[in-house]
């Protein structure tokens, strides 16, 4: 069978447009991109790296909330992780390209920041307490559909629906939230962060729970998707060939240094964890946990990248939807099968899921308190901060400050419910802990 014909274009895959500041034309935005000494992706990567949304990272939760040990996993820490995987894959996939002769010499280096970058930005939109952080917001959504910001617009489906991927999507990608940390990427870089390429109105969304954009962000993506050449018959949208290396990245670090922090937190001894590392690559299970680790991460990494070349046709065609790790062959899939199994009871221990209960009713008691606020705000049209009582004007400032809401009149309940979520989705585990008790009358 021939392969099929590439669709996408390497020069449009690395456009250099950001998205346009209100009233500015594109071409003047992806003028003031890059400068004589640091490229546009470069300074992608310095954007994540100095951004507030990043530095709160190093108190949220990768898997175990609160943890009180500090040598296992925050979600800045995997980040910085994953970016080196991801560098490594972003050289590999240069030489290939320049081999090819895909790609000019002088832009193989672009590959390499560009995943840098997208790695480093990849959990930026998680909220408080993790994965368990998401499912709280969802529940408290589906249980409360009137108690959230925005009840009544499409705002509602994007809490009952609350993504990590599409909140760090909207993060990376617009500029007019300052104060949350929103960074204006690159398209590029945009492109290769989005594993779900469709929004929240999707089928898909509903199906899989998982997109990477919700209402507010719909015109965003669909920009994103214009200038990196991604569209296809039929309305489709194809992935980014980045995304699958960048996705690939993720999932070999969580999923091998995950167990090294349960084995920390001695939820699992240390023996059955070496016995599972050392079946990736037939090493010595007696050999130390850190080279044994590795050894892992270079033989998935290895097999992930041969997974890509191999599927290279269908990625460039857009045809190609599924992760790098379904194509992985030989011993791989049955060791990644054991640590799936082990996934079971370290996310069934008993003090992770008092920790995701407390999670719950942290999460609704803040997003309680702030959707009564919008509500009182935008009553009616125009109506101003000095107009609401005197709990909306205490929560508004907590959560925006004075000045911003002032910054902003007359706008509507959608709008403000995503500010809303930027505040939410931004609290570090014990800032939401924190507030929440505040909130609650018992000060911390």
């Amino acid at each position: 069978m021939s392969d099929p014909p590439p669709v996408l274009r390497w020069d449009r895959l690395l456009s250099a447009e950001r998205i346009p500041l209100p009233g500015e034309e594109a071409d003047a935005a992806s003028a003031r991109s890059g400068d004589a000494h640091r490229t546009p992706f470069e300074a992608d990567h310095d954007r994540v790296v100095y951004a507030a949304p990043f530095r709160r990272l190093a108190r949220k939760t990768q898997v175990h909330p609160l943890a009180p040990n500090d040598q296992v996993h925050n979600r800045l820490t995997h980040s910085i992780e994953v970016a080196s995987v991801g560098r490594s894959l972003g050289r590999r996939l240069g030489a290939f390209l320049t081999g090819r002769g895909d790609l000019a010499r002088e832009h193989a280096d672009d590959l390499v920041w560009i995943l840098q970058a997208a790695c480093l930005a990849h959990d930026l939109g998680n909220p408080p307490f993790g994965h368990a952080g998401e499912y709280a917001l969802r529940a408290f959504a589906a249980k409360h559909p009137a108690d959230v910001p925005g009840a009544g617009t499409p705002a509602a489906a994007d809490w009952a629906l609350f993504e990590g991927n599409a909140q760090g999507f909207r993060l990376a990608a617009r500029a007019d939230n300052p104060g949350a940390g929103h960074l204006r990427l690159t398209c590029s870089t945009l492109g290769a962060i989005v594993k779900y390429p469709w929004a929240v109105d999707d089928p898909r969304a509903a199906a899989r729970g998982k997109f990477n954009a919700f209402h507010s962000e719909k015109d965003v993506f669909a920009r994103v998707v214009d200038a990196c050449g991604l569209a296809l018959p039929g309305g489709r949208v194809a992935r980014h060939p980045l995304s699958f290396l960048a996705e690939a990245a993720d999932d070999i670090c969580y999923r091998i240094l995950d167990l090294e922090d349960a084995v920390e937190m001695r939820i699992v001894p240390e023996e059955r964890v070496r016995r599972i590392f050392a079946g990736f690559t037939e090493a010595d299970p007696a050999a130390p946990l850190s080279k044994l680790r590795g050894g892992v991460i270079r033989a998935l990494e290895r097999a992930c990248w041969n997974a890509f070349v191999d599927g290279f046709p269908a990625v460039m065609a857009g045809e190609r939807e599924d992760d790098l790790k379904s194509s992985l062959a030989g011993r791989l899939p049955d060791a990644l099968a054991e640590v799936k199994a082990l996934y079971g009871e370290i996310f069934a221990h008993r003090d992770k899921v008092a920790a995701e209960l407390g999670a719950y009713k942290a999460l609704g008691r803040i997003v309680t308190a702030l959707a009564r606020s919008v509500d009182d705000l935008t009553a009616s049209p125009g109506r101003r901060f000095a107009e609401t009582d005197f709990l909306t004007q205490r929560t508004l400032e907590l959560a925006f400050g004075r000045s911003h809401v002032e910054e902003h009149p007359g706008r509507g309940a959608f709008w403000w419910s995503h500010r809303v979520m930027d505040f939410v989705s931004g609290l570090t585990d014990n800032g939401a802990r924190d507030l929440s008790a505040a909130i609650d009358g018992h000060a911390a």
